[in-house]
C-alpha cells in the first residue's frame, strides 16, 4: 500500500502527542511560608510597596555620615561587583527575550578555487578555475507554542529584578557598616580626650602620693597602687588610639580608598536621644521591604519558570526556515535571475526516546525548586528573628541609658560639689582630682553606652530592611 503525504502526517501527529514521556508524577516536595504560618494575626498586604532604596541614614541629621556613606556607595569595589551583577542579569534576560523573535541574516561569501581535472566535478568546470560567490538571507523562526521561550524569559526577568534586589541588598550592607565603624570612631576619639584626661589626673594624683612620702605622711604602698593605676590609664589611652586608628581604617577600605593615604578627620562624638519607634511586636509586612526578601522571592519564581521550561522540551520543536539566496561560479554571473537560489521548510523536532535525559532535566528543576522554596522559607525566618533580637536590644540599652544617665548626673552633682569645696578651702586638691577621675569614669561609660545605642538603632533599621515601617 503506498503511503501518502497527508497519511503520513496523520500518522505523526498522534505520535507526537503519545510518544511525549510522561512528566506527571515529578513535583516538588516543599511549600512557601505564608503569613499564616509564621503568626495567625499577622498578614502581608495584597500590594506591597514596590522595593526601593531608602535613605534611612539621613535620620541621623549627620551631615559628616551622609557624607560617608554617599562615597561608599560610590566607590566601593563591592558596590560596582553588586552592580556589574545587575548588568550581567539584565543583559542575560535580554538575550533570553531575542528568542522570542525571529532571526535574520545575511551571509556570503566569495572563494577564487581550481577544481581537480579527475576530481568528483565533472567537466565543463574540471580543471578550471573559477571566482565562486555566495550571498544569502536567511530566516528562522521557532514556533513556541508551549511557552518554553517564554517561560525561559520570564525566569531571567526573575533573575535579573532578584540581583536588583541584591544590589539594594549590598547598599544596605555598605551602609550600615560605614555607620558603625563611623559611630565606632567618633566614640573613640571622644574617649581617646577622657582618658588622656583620666592619664593626666593619675599623674597629679601620683605626684602628691609620692610628696607625701618623702615627707613621711604616708606609707610607700599608696604610690604602688596609685602608679598602677597611672599605669592602667595609660595603657587604656593607648587602647583607644590604636581603636580610633583602625576605624579609620575601616572606614577607607569601606569607601573604596587606601587606608595608608586615607585622613578621615571627625568631629566628636554629639549623641542624639533618638530611637525608632515600633510596636510591641512587629508585624510580618515590615519585612517586606528587606531586600534579602526580595531576591529569595525572585529566585523561587524564576525556579518556578524554570519548572515550566523543563516541561515544554517534553513536546516537539516547531521551526520555520527560509533562505534567499544568489550564487554563481563567476562573480559576474552572481546577480543573474538564473543565479537565485531559495528554500522556506518547516522542521521539527520529536522527542521520544532520550533514555530518560528530559524526566532527569525536570527532577533537577523540581529540586531546584525546592532549594530555592527553602532559601526564601530560612530568609524569611533569620529576618524575623533578626529583627526580634534587634529590637530587644534597643530596649535594653535604652532602658540602661536612662539608669546611666541617672547615676552620671549624681556623680556630676558630687563632682560640682567637691570643686566648690575645694575653691573655697574646704577641701585638699587630691580629694578634688579623686572625684574628677571617677566623674571622668561615668562619662566615658555613658559615651560608650550612648554609641551603643546608636548602633543598636543602626542594626534595627537595617533588620527591617533600611525603613521602620
Amino acid at each position: 500500500m503506498d503511503i501518502t503525504p497527508r497519511t503520513l502526517l496523520c500518522l505523526l501527529i498522534p505520535l507526537a502527542l503519545t510518544s511525549c514521556a510522561y512528566y506527571g508524577d515529578i513535583h516538588g516536595h516543599s511549600h512557601q511560608l505564608t503569613t499564616h504560618d509564621l503568626s495567625q494575626h499577622h498578614s502581608y498586604p495584597h500590594h506591597p510597596e514596590p522595593l526601593k532604596t531608602s535613605a534611612w541614614w539621613k535620620r541621623f541629621n549627620d551631615p559628616e555620615l551622609n557624607q560617608l556613606i554617599a562615597t561608599a556607595l560610590q566607590d566601593s569595589p563591592n558596590m560596582q561587583i553588586a552592580a556589574a551583577r545587575l548588568r550581567r542579569a539584565q543583559q542575560i534576560a535580554a538575550g533570553t527575550a531575542s528568542a522570542l523573535w525571529p532571526y535574520l541574516d545575511i551571509n556570503g561569501y566569495l572563494q577564487r578555487q581550481r577544481f581537480s581535472q579527475f576530481g568528483l566535478v565533472p567537466p565543463p568546470f574540471n580543471g578550471k578555475v573559477f571566482n565562486i560567490g555566495d550571498l544569502g538571507l536567511n530566516f528562522n523562526y521557532e514556533l513556541d507554542f508551549w511557552g518554553k521561550n517564554r517561560e525561559a524569559l520570564k525566569a531571567s526577568l526573575d533573575q535579573a529584578c532578584s540581583a536588583s534586589a541584591e544590589f539594594a541588598e549590598s547598599e544596605l550592607i555598605i551602609s550600615t557598616a560605614v555607620a558603625n565603624a563611623y559611630l565606632e570612631l567618633k566614640n573613640n576619639i571622644s574617649q581617646v580626650k577622657i582618658a588622656n584626661d583620666r592619664w593626666k589626673i593619675n599623674e597629679d594624683i601620683l605626684k602628691i602620693a609620692r610628696d607625701r612620702y618623702r615627707h613621711g605622711i604616708n606609707s610607700e604602698i599608696p604610690v604602688n597602687t596609685i602608679q598602677s593605676n597611672a599605669e592602667a590609664a595609660k595603657q587604656l589611652l593607648e587602647q583607644y588610639r590604636q581603636a580610633a586608628a583602625l576605624a579609620r581604617y575601616q572606614l577607607a577600605v569601606l569607601l573604596g580608598k587606601n587606608p595608608l593615604t586615607t585622613s578621615i578627620e571627625i568631629e566628636n562624638q554629639k549623641y542624639r536621644a533618638w530611637h525608632a519607634t515600633l510596636p510591641s511586636s512587629i508585624p510580618a509586612h515590615l519585612l517586606a521591604n528587606r531586600p534579602d526578601i526580595y531576591a529569595a522571592k525572585y529566585r523561587l519564581e524564576a525556579a518556578a519558570s524554570q519548572i515550566k521550561v523543563a516541561k515544554a522540551r517534553f513536546f516537539p520543536d516547531i521551526n520555520l526556515n527560509a533562505f534567499y539566496a544568489f550564487q554563481s561560479v563567476e562573480l559576474n554571473k552572481l546577480f543573474l535571475s538564473n543565479s537565485k537560489n531559495w528554500a522556506v521548510s518547516g522542521a521539527v523536532d520529536l522527542p521520544i526516546f532520550d533514555a530518560g535525559e528530559r524526566r532527569a532535566n525536570l527532577g533537577v528543576k523540581y529540586a531546584e525548586y525546592d532549594m530555592a522554596v527553602n532559601e526564601y522559607n530560612q530568609t524569611l525566618l533569620s529576618a524575623l528573628q533578626e529583627v526580634a533580637a534587634s529590637l530587644a536590644s534597643l530596649r535594653s540599652i535604652h532602658s540602661q541609658l536612662i539608669a546611666q544617665h541617672s547615676a552620671f548626673q549624681a556623680i556630676r552633682r558630687k563632682y560640682q560639689l567637691d570643686l566648690s569645696r575645694y575653691r573655697h578651702g574646704i577641701e585638699d586638691y587630691s580629694q578634688l582630682i579623686e572625684s574628677k577621675e571617677t566623674f571622668l569614669q561615668e562619662q566615658a561609660r555613658q559615651l560608650d553606652l550612648q554609641m551603643r545605642h546608636h548602633q543598636a538603632v543602626v542594626a534595627m533599621l537595617k533588620a527591617l530592611g533600611g525603613r521602620d515601617g
